[in-house]
């Protein structure tokens, strides 16, 4: 309970400050999180996140906490408390020259780890090797990891969307962690739908009128970013949302010696695809098509509030 009693005061204290909280807009209004993923992955990702997030387009972003620059995100926003900053949870581990463990015990997660103690490449190995139990039990070490750091993460979310793509009773755990800790966990309506659907007893207990379900979460794609180029891309997907909360995915790093080598032999989501992610929402022309598509960009803190209040009652 003291967990939760701190984290309500937190939030209770900004309810003055973001009244224009999402769940109580006009349903036919385009709201917009443009959020950065992997936040603590390199000093490359840090640096071009606060600047992205210092142009004022890029306005929510989440920590790998396993991940070797976790404490260099963490020690810059304890001097930026009002970055909105939610918890990456990390499951995997995809690139081929860059490793990290679970942060877990390693005995009690030992089917997340492959032979040398990393974690595992994808999600499907992950499904395959990992029973549900292993998997909550890390996502709350990774919780109770930011926690302990200083952060007060304003969402849950998760890295190559394994929290999806892996055991049914996987999402059923992210979503009670998140009313557990006060954390609003990211889902879509399409993903909740599809659990409540097949599986409605796992759901058994969690008040789901409470979750604040994301109308679309929206990502690049890599046939598109071959056929047009990023920047086409990106102001296609703006020009086509749809009323209601949006969540748009992006990864803002630099294209330097740092991202390269970390991202050796990968087509996609390397340091060319991060920069140019940096690049369009850091640009004119992204501020231009935001505003005359009459898009407004919220952040999870705003989102948060009243989740964090309804979970309190």
């Amino acid at each position: 309970m003291k967990k939760i009693e701190k984290r309500f005061l937190f939030y209770f204290l900004l309810l003055g400050v973001f009244m224009g909280c999402t769940q109580t807009n006009n349903s036919q209004e385009i709201l917009l999180i443009i959020h950065t993923d992997d936040y603590g992955l390199s000093s490359s990702h840090n640096q071009a996140t606060l600047k992205a997030f210092s142009y004022g387009i890029v306005n929510s972003a989440s920590i790998m906490m396993p991940c070797p620059w976790a404490n260099d995100g963490v020690e810059y926003w304890k001097k930026n408390k009002d970055m909105d900053l939610g918890l990456h949870i990390t499951l995997t581990n995809e690139w081929f020259t860059y490793k990290w463990a679970p942060m877990a015990d390693k005995e009690s997660v030992s089917g997340l780890m492959n032979e040398n103690g990393f974690m595992l490449s994808n999600c499907q190995t992950l499904t395959e090797l990992a029973t549900p139990k292993e998997i909550e039990t890390e996502m709350r070490a990774q919780i109770e990891a930011a926690l302990q750091s200083g952060l007060a993460p304003t969402h849950l979310d998760a890295h190559m969307s394994c929290v999806f793509r892996t055991h049914p009773e996987v999402i059923a755990s992210y979503l009670r962690l998140g009313e557990e800790y006060s954390i609003p966990p990211m889902i879509s309506k399409a993903n909740l739908d599809k659990l409540k659907k097949s599986y409605p007893e796992l759901l058994i207990g969690i008040d789901l009128k409470k979750i604040p379900v994301v109308s679309q979460i929206l990502i690049a794609d890599e046939a598109q970013y071959d056929k047009i180029g990023m920047e086409a891309h990106y102001t296609d997907i703006l020009q086509k949302l749809k009323p209601g909360l949006n969540v748009l995915l992006i990864h803002t790093a630099y294209d330097d010696p740092e991202m390269q080598i970390m991202t050796k032999n990968h087509d996609y989501w390397n340091a060319e695809w991060r920069q140019a992610d940096y690049d369009y929402f850091t640009s004119d022309l992204a501020r231009q098509v935001l505003k005359d598509n009459n898009i407004r960009t919220v952040t999870w803190r705003e989102v948060g509030l009243e989740y964090v209040n309804k979970i309190n009652k």
